[in-house]
């Protein structure tokens, strides 16, 4: 790996100590997904000195992406976000090295290649993909890495911990564990399971919709606090599983945080 620049993390230096900061320099975080709330994440794991990052994605900018995401401008439009986010972290943090792919995950095979080499895999895919996401949360089990996603609700964000030895994706979702992944797109998941806190500001008829959203059926209206506050979350979690600064809340527990609502929870789905 290249040798960093000291100087652009010394003020990490006080809150890190120079050995915390050289494991994040030897670390390496796989991003599926670097639209809303993946792009920002890869921005502050650079930043804060991941060394090696390895994201995919194989979308492109759209309009609809100007209000939140990490990448997107006017003069982006229709550019791949996997090529732009590894252009502007590259930027920040030229020593840091960067894998970055147009492809995405859409095999098991696929996820199996992008947890090779990953200390830590995140999973910043669509709420539709739930096929892909059961079979990247596989992968990392199955290579005895933790996995973990995080959701933007509207001015809050949600984070599930999925630790190696712990209970897959499948059973967090209230399905028969190692259920075959064909079968997917034909399982009708539980709306508690898929957002067990409900914010209070939103009205019910829009909260029982984003069952539409998490099937795919229909684009999920999200706003650019909630996503950033997502992607922190995620940073933050990321830096204490590298790092063991203090417990990790691992499923079936989730952590919950709106700044609407001014709430924060630590809950679990039974």
């Amino acid at each position: 790996m290249n040798k960093f620049d000291p100087e652009i993390f010394s003020r990490n230096i006080g809150i890190l100590t120079e050995s915390e900061q050289a494991k994040l320099q030897q670390t390496t975080v796989g991003i599926a997904g670097v639209g809303g709330i993946g792009g920002l994440l890869a921005e502050r794991l650079v930043r804060i000195g991941v060394g090696h990052l390895k994201i995919t994605d194989p979308g492109t900018y759209e309009k609809s992406n100007l209000n939140r995401q990490f990448g997107s401008s006017i003069p982006n439009l229709d550019r791949h976000k996997a090529e732009v986010v590894f252009s502007q972290i590259k930027d920040i943090s030229p020593q840091s090295k960067i894998e970055h792919s147009n492809a995405g995950i859409h095999t098991e095979a696929d996820a199996k290649e992008f947890v090779r080499g990953c200390d830590l895999v995140i999973d910043e895919m669509d709420f539709g993909l739930f096929k892909q996401s059961v079979g990247l949360q596989r992968a990392a089990r199955q290579s005895g890495k933790y996995y973990f996603f995080t959701s933007a609700i509207a001015f809050g964000a949600m984070i599930v911990i999925f630790s190696p030895g712990g209970i897959t994706l499948e059973e967090f979702d209230g399905l028969p564990a190692g259920i075959d992944l064909n079968r997917l797109d034909k399982i009708d998941v539980p709306l508690d399971r898929v957002l067990p806190v409900v914010p209070s500001y939103v009205p019910i008829e829009a909260a029982k919709a984003l069952k539409e959203v998490y099937l795919g059926k229909r684009a999920v209206p999200t706003v650019s606090i909630g996503v950033g506050l997502a992607s922190v979350l995620a940073a933050n979690e990321a830096i204490n599983i590298i790092l063991q600064k203090r417990e990790i809340a691992v499923a079936p527990r989730f952590t919950y945080i709106d700044l609407m609502d001014r709430r924060f929870i630590i809950g679990s789905v039974s």
